[in-house]
This record gives structure tokens, sequence and C-alpha cells, in this order.
């Protein structure tokens, strides 16, 4: 594939833009954390219920979320395959504008669950299309660090809510957020489809015109090559004639070809430790651990600064991405993840037995610091970049949707469990299993993850299926 040409500052730009997307999604992850204080405040004094939340409605509202991330990814992949990736990412902007605007008028319990589903259901639609779009628009030589821009979004719009949520009305909030779509939808219109669909609806000048504006080539010539091996790619793919038969015939041989098998196990694997490693459970409710923590900094600062901290780490990751490998930071993130839970677990075992910890006040922070930092620089991007790369590409549509669909139900999982211990066994046992978690994550990847810098996406399949691959 011919990639010696450089994109223009344009083109860094446009590819940007589809990742304004994963904004509203981390909006929505870390929307609990400010808003639940608010409306458990026994004052009323910036609740527009009129009543105290209670744990009951909050649970409900959490299963709410979910059930609509099921059912996001599903709607996403089918819309992506009839509509093609650009109008089903520009539809994400909808979802989020309905909830948000019904977050703003919200008046009851029952209507705070209905938004919450279509925030959920959102979420999931665009996890799957952001990475499908992204993985037909990116170049063998740039895919890692694009693959980052999915988290350097989320985090931005986590900052945004823990840098806003305290210090602003319910009301202001929302219509933040709601603000984030819009201008998602406004800049997103300009974004090209991408080529391999183009190709697939037979449009072949407008495809090569599109691989000219990603690639910031000036000359036809340049993407024949591309071009000559997406269209391969779309032949493959749509060998088989009806929807129903061609989605049987994909999931059969995702699960029957060793190496498609291989590429499920690592991809699953990645999304499950992601999620269980806990950095959900910590965004959504982070000014409650700086409240049971008795932290230096303060609940509201706290969460600022944690938010500030996760978003900087997040954008170092793709200058590195493609420099160190994927392995090595997958493995070095695991470590450092398990050595700060394990240290929150030390600092809340100290608490429970009324050990003095005056002279550790700072510990809590930095330790949720190191977190979410060493997550965003490391597992976060990264396990979701080897997800956006390592499917052969005809099986990419649906063995992208199944990781959305395990990371949905993972992370609820997690979050049921770890209020479980919490209320069980305290916050200390919660903190030690997660620890054991993220030293479970670094040894399947030591032992199972395949590293793929340097490889072109054909010679990631020949690695999958067990062909030496010679690195020049």
């Amino acid at each position: 594939m011919n990639e010696l040409h450089q994109p223009t500052i344009a083109v860094y730009v446009f590819r940007f833009a589809a990742n304004l997307a994963t904004v509203s999604l981390g909006c929505g992850i870390a929307w609990p954390s400010p808003v639940f204080q608010k409306l458990t405040e026994p004052t009323l004094r910036d609740n527009p219920f009129g009543a105290v939340l209670t744990e009951y409605d909050r649970t409900l509202s959490e299963a709410a979320l979910t059930i609509g991330g099921l059912a996001g990814p599903l709607l996403a992949c089918w819309i992506t395959k009839h509509k093609g990736p650009r109008i089903a990412l520009l539809l994400s902007s909808v979802l989020y504008i309905s909830a948000w605007l019904m977050l703003m008028i919200v008046g009851s319990v029952s209507l705070l669950i209905v938004a919450r589903t279509i925030i959920g259901m959102a979420n999931g639609y665009v996890l799957l299309t952001v990475t499908l779009y992204i993985g037909e628009i990116a170049s063998d030589r740039y895919r890692g660090a694009l693959g980052c821009f999915i988290q350097i979004g989320t985090t931005l719009g986590v900052l945004i809510v823990y840098c806003a949520g305290p210090f602003v009305s319910y009301l202001a909030l929302q219509a933040i957020c709601c603000a984030v779509p819009i201008l998602f939808g406004t800049l997103f219109l300009y974004m090209p489809e991408t080529p391999h669909y183009l190709v697939q609806c037979g449009h072949g000048q407008r495809a090569v015109e599109a691989l000219m504006f990603l690639r910031g080539a000036r000359h036809a010539d340049e993407v024949q090559c591309e071009l000559h091996e997406i269209r391969e790619y779309v032949r493959r793919r749509d060998a088989d004639d009806g929807t129903p038969a061609r989605m049987v015939h994909h999931l059969k041989h995702l699960f029957v070809h060793a190496g498609n098998r291989k590429a499920l196990l690592i991809s699953f694997g990645l999304v499950l430790f992601q999620q269980c490693s806990g950095i959900d459970v910590i965004l959504a409710n982070s000014e409650i651990l700086f409240l049971e923590s008795n932290a230096s900094l303060g609940p509201v600062y706290g969460t600022a600064v944690l938010g500030v901290l996760q978003f900087l780490s997040s954008c170092i990751t793709p200058f590195f991405i493609d420099r160190t490998g994927r392995r090595p930071m997958l493995l070095a993130s695991s470590i450092g993840l398990a050595i700060a839970l394990a240290t929150l677990g030390a600092y809340f075992t100290l608490n429970r037995y009324a050990v003095p910890v005056g002279p550790i006040r700072w510990l809590p922070l930095t330790s949720l610091v190191g977190f979410v930092a060493i997550y965003n620089a490391g597992f976060g991007p990264v396990a979701w970049a080897i997800v956006m790369e390592i499917f052969a590409h005809e099986l990419k549509p649906i063995g992208v949707t199944l990781c959305v669909l395990g990371s949905v139900l993972f992370d609820y999982a997690i979050l049921q469990l770890i209020t479980a211990l919490i209320q069980a066994a305290g916050l200390d046992w919660a903190f030690w299993m997660l620890a054991g978690i993220c030293i479970a994550a670094g040894t399947f990847c030591w032992r199972i993850v395949l590293e793929t810098r340097g490889l072109k996406l054909v010679e990631i399949q020949q690695q999958l299926s067990g062909t030496k691959v010679m690195r020049l």
C-alpha cells in the first residue's frame, strides 16, 4: 500500500471530528458523578424532581443504561450496513440530543430512566460506529494512533462533566451536554463516506476522491493499490446473497476458523479486563470516593483534577503506541493499575481498623490520579485500537459488534458486583479484588495478546493463523 504521502492538517482535523461523537459517550459515563449528588441532596436546592432520588431509583437508572447499551450496537450494525458508517454516525447525534433534551425537562423518575436508556443506546451505538468508521478510513501507518482518538474523545467528555457539573445548575449541565452532539453533527456533515462503503455501492470515482482526501494524495495513482485491496475486501464480504445468510455465514466463519477464533478471544479478553478494571465504577462515583476517603483536596476539586489528568494522559498515547508497541503498553498498564488499586485497598483497610491516616490523606487522590492516568495512557485506548485492527475486514462488523455487546455486559456486571462487595465487605475488599483482576489482565496480555505494531492487516491475519511474518 502506498503511504509515502503525508496527510494534511485538514485531514487530521476531519479525522478527529469523527471522534467528537465519543465526547458525548464520556459525558454519559461521567454524568452520574455530579448529578446524583444533586438529586440525593436532602435540601433539594437543585433537584427538578422535588424529591430525593433513592438508591433503588439509581439502580434502575444503571440497569436502563445497560439495556439501552445492548440495543445500541445492534441498531448501529444494521444502519451501518444499509446506510453506511457516515450516515450511521450522524444519526448518533439525534439519539444524544433527544436524551439530553429529555433530561432538561425531566420531572419524574420514569422519564429519567427513559432518558438514561436512550443515552445507553447512544453509547453502545457510538462505540461501534466510531470503531468501524475509523477502522475503514485509517491507513496501516496511522491506524494505531487513530484508534487512540476514541479514548481521547471519551476522556474529554468526562472532563467537561467533571469540571462543569459541580459548579453549574442541573439544567445548565444538560444544556452543555446537549451542545456536544450538536457541534459534532455540524462538523461531521463535512466528513466523507468511507471508501469501503462507496465501493460496495458501486461509486468507484467517489471512493477514489475519498481516498485521496483521507490520504492527502494529489493524484489518483497514489491510492490505486489501496483501492484494489478495498475492492477485494468488498468482494469477499459480499460473496453470499441475502442478509440473513450472510450474517450466519460470518458468524460461522468467526467461530470455525482458528485465526478468527483467536482474534475473538484476544478482543473479548481485552474488553473484559478493560471494563473489569473498575474504570467506569470510579468515574461514575468519583465524588463519593473522595468523600469517603476524606481526601485533602475535597470531592469536587479532586474529581476535576482526575478529569484533567486522564484527558492529558490519553493524549500522550498516540505518540507512543506505534513506537513502543501494543503489548508493552498493555503489560505496563496492567502492572500500574494493580499497584494503584492495591494502594487504595491498603488505605481503606487502615481506615477500617481506625488507624490514623491524617499524614497520608494525599494517598487516595494520588492513587486515583495514578489509576486513571495509567488506564488512559495504556489499557483504555490500546485495547480498542487492537479490537479495531485484529479482525479480518469482512468479519470486522460482526466481531466489533460482539465486543461492544460484551463491553456493555461486563461493565454492568462489574458495577453490580463491586456495589454488592462494598456493601457486604467494604471499599478495601473491592479495591483488592480489582487489583487482582488487573494482575490477571497482565497475565492474559503476556500469554495471549498478539503484537500488531508494524504489521499490515493481512499480516495480522497470517500471524493469527500461525504463519510466521518476517519484519523488514
